[in-house]
This record gives C-alpha cells, structure tokens and sequence, in this order.
C-alpha cells in the first residue's frame, strides 16, 4: 500500500516540528529554492554558527514508507523478516553510504522514517507535534556501507521494531523513535568554523568521485565552505542538516 505523503511533505512536517521542540536550527534541507536563497541561508547559518552555541550535528535522510498487510507473491522476502504487516522503503546506494561516512565521521546520521502511512495521520500527528513519536531513526553504521550495484531495500515491522536491510538480510542494532524522549543519544560535536570546513572537504571529495553528483561538486568549487555543504547534502544526497545546541 502506497503512503497518503510524499517525502518533502514529510520532511517539512517532521522538520518543523523537531527544530521547535529541540531548539534546532535548520542548516539545510533538500529543497534549496534558489541560488539567491542559497547565498542567504548560506550567511544566516554562518553567522549562527560563529556564535559558538551549537555542539551537535544531526543529518537526516527523510524516507517514506510503503505498508504491506499480507504475505503476497513478490514480497515474500520482506515478510519473512518480520512474519507480520511491515513498511518498506527503498535505498539509494550512495545516498546510503555517504550516511555511512557522515555516521562513523561526524556522528548523529540517521533515516528518518514515519509508522504510519495515511495522510491524516500525518495531519493529525502534525497539530498534536507528535511525529517524531510516530517516527523512527535508523543508524546505516548499523548494517554498513553497500559495496554492490543490487537494488536493495529497507523494512521494519508495523510497530517501527526489526529495521532490516535486504537483499540479503542485515538487521539494524536499534530503532530508535524520532522524538526527543525516546531518541537516541546524540554524539557531542562542537559546530565550529573548522568542523564546517573539513565537512565541506569530506562531501567534495565524495562527490568529485561520483557521477550523480560530480557536475553540482563542480558548479560549487569556488563558493564558501558552508555553501559546499549545504548545496551537496541538499541537492545531490537529499540529506536535512540540523544544528542543536
């Protein structure tokens, strides 16, 4: 069964809703509307983190979720690893393993993907603020990077419980819920200047290596180390960067 929202939707939901409870402040997100856009959120964001108050990075690749209800032909694999009605969503290879990168590097790198799946849940979540705890956050250092071209997958049962990777089967350590009393523990990283610099380091040297993205990696070689970073995670990972303090 096809979810009720696409993934910006829910991104924005999910987004809005985590900066107010936890202080946040959105760095990027994958919608960057316009270059003029970039270049001011590119200052506001460096003016912020210049101030020194922030310690932690949270990056977050949005997902949402197909629900199966019955063990069916082609899904037999997926039901398997559960033996119950799960959700379903699909991975990007290398959106995959740069999470990877940016867990074991820069901590706090995580899926963000809803238990639910009809659209007014998501309104009823949205008004009550209670997405994050219909929510779970997935580790990808849990399972590891993906070193074949397969089509893979991601599932976890109806309670947000089992998070698997297929084909071949790997389970994560934990599924933590994406609300601020159940969440994970969050690695302490001060948001320096440095940090930002050798975070623009990281993602270009990546990306220059990748076909998807090697022509944005290009267009930004000469701009500011917080623009590089925002227009790669934006644009070519899909990947919301959020700063707490």
């Amino acid at each position: 069964m096809r979810p009720g929202f696409n993934e910006r939707t829910f991104e924005f939901c999910f987004n809005a809703e985590y900066c107010q409870l936890n202080m946040a402040l959105l760095a990027t997100h994958p919608h960057i509307p316009s270059t003029r856009a970039e270049k001011d959120l590119g200052y506001d964001v460096e003016f912020r983190i210049k101030e020194g108050k922030f310690t932690k990075s949270l990056f977050l690749q949005h997902k949402v979720s197909s629900f199966a209800q019955t063990r069916a032909g082609r899904n037999a694999e997926f039901w398997a690893a559960h033996e119950q009605p799960y959700f379903r969503f699909t991975v990007d290879n290398d959106q995959h393993n740069v999470l990877c990168k940016l867990s074991e590097k820069k901590s706090n790198a995580f899926y963000c993907a809803p238990i639910f799946h009809w659209r007014h849940e998501l309104e009823t979540r949205f008004r009550a603020m209670s997405i994050g705890a219909g929510a779970v956050f997935l580790d990808p250092s849990d399972v590891g990077k993906i070193t074949d071209t397969k089509r893979h997958n991601i599932t976890y049962d109806g309670l947000g419980q089992d998070p698997t990777l297929h084909s071949e089967p790997l389970r994560f350590k934990n599924a933590y819920r994406a609300d601020k009393e159940h969440g994970p523990r969050l690695k302490v990283q001060p948001v320096t200047e440095e940090y930002v610099a050798e975070l623009s380091r990281d993602l270009m040297n990546i990306t220059s290596r990748q076909r998807m993205g090697r022509e944005i990696a290009n267009e930004v070689q000469t701009a500011r180390p917080i623009e590089r970073v925002q227009v790669l995670l934006g644009r070519v990972y899909q990947v919301t960067w959020l700063l707490l303090p």
